[in-house]
């Protein structure tokens, strides 16, 4: 809600609310106040209202990530490699309903977090598609993907780029397939069960609207490296946005977060 107003950007991070007083408890100047009672933050927002506190200690705030609103639809090149810290191998899944998304303390609902922005703010940037298709499922649980043969021979193609562009792309599937995908990664060479319109490859969609319309039950975002002649572009929009991507090795792409969509998914198995 902090961005509803802001004419630049908006500034996310992880905030320590620490010991809070509420704000008609606060007596004289807030911040002497907080000092001499040892609080460290003020919940300035109404009954009812989403919460909103107010902290004077720059300590207490981390800043993370900064939305720069006058960017319009320009991608962002994924640099970072420690987006996810060590899970075991196999699925680590989280059921969104036993998930506080404000606790910050726990460094995996970082990674939970990203999956669902990437799953429900996608689409806000491609509007004119977005609406005219179906809208998006409800997300009941995230899976977090540990693969450590993937990630090896991707980040042995990755460090021999010197600028390196990588995307998340969504790829939806049957839920029985889930578990051999994330055990040995898709398979280009495999004959795939919806043809190919587009040459041999593995097919990925920079929309999960579009992904969504192959699978009803999960959804698997993978993370990308598009290296220029080794990928097929598939009506890309104005914003550079493909309704599919083809690629045809498969260290270029890693299963990254399993997306569940019913009540009950098959175990995951480590």
């Amino acid at each position: 809600s902090s961005g509803i107003n802001a004419e630049y950007g908006v500034v996310i991070g992880d905030l320590l609310v620490g010991d809070m007083v509420r704000l008609n408890d606060v007596k004289g100047p807030k911040r002497k106040f907080l000092t001499d009672n040892k609080k460290d933050s003020i919940l300035v927002s109404k009954m009812g209202e989403p919460a909103k506190y107010r902290v004077y200690d720059r300590s207490l705030f981390h800043v993370k990530y900064i939305m720069n609103l006058r960017l319009g639809e320009k991608k962002a090149v994924i640099r970072d490699s420690e987006f996810f810290a060590n899970f075991e191998e196999g699925e680590t899944r989280f059921k969104l309903a036993d998930v506080d998304l404000r606790n910050v303390s726990n460094p995996t609902i970082d990674l939970i977090g990203k999956a669902i922005s990437l799953y429900n703010g996608a689409c806000s940037k491609r509007p004119a598609y977005a609406s005219s298709r179906s809208r998006n499922l409800p997300l009941k649980y995230v899976g977090i993907v540990s693969n450590q043969r993937c990630e090896e021979s991707y980040s042995k193609r990755r460090n021999k780029i010197k600028e390196p562009y990588e995307i998340f792309a969504y790829h939806a599937t049957a839920k029985n397939n889930i578990r051999s995908i994330i055990q040995t990664n898709l398979d280009p060479s495999r004959k795939a069960v919806h043809g190919r319109a587009h040459g041999d490859g593995c097919y990925f969609s920079e929309h999960p609207e579009f992904s969504a319309s192959y699978g009803q039950d999960c959804m698997i975002i993978f993370r990308l490296l598009l290296i220029e002649g080794e990928y097929t572009k598939v009506q890309p929009d104005r914003g550079g946005f493909c309704q599919q991507l083809v690629l045809k090795d498969a260290a270029l792409f890693k299963p990254t977060f399993v997306l569940w969509f019913i009540d009950s998914p098959p175990e995951p198995e480590c």
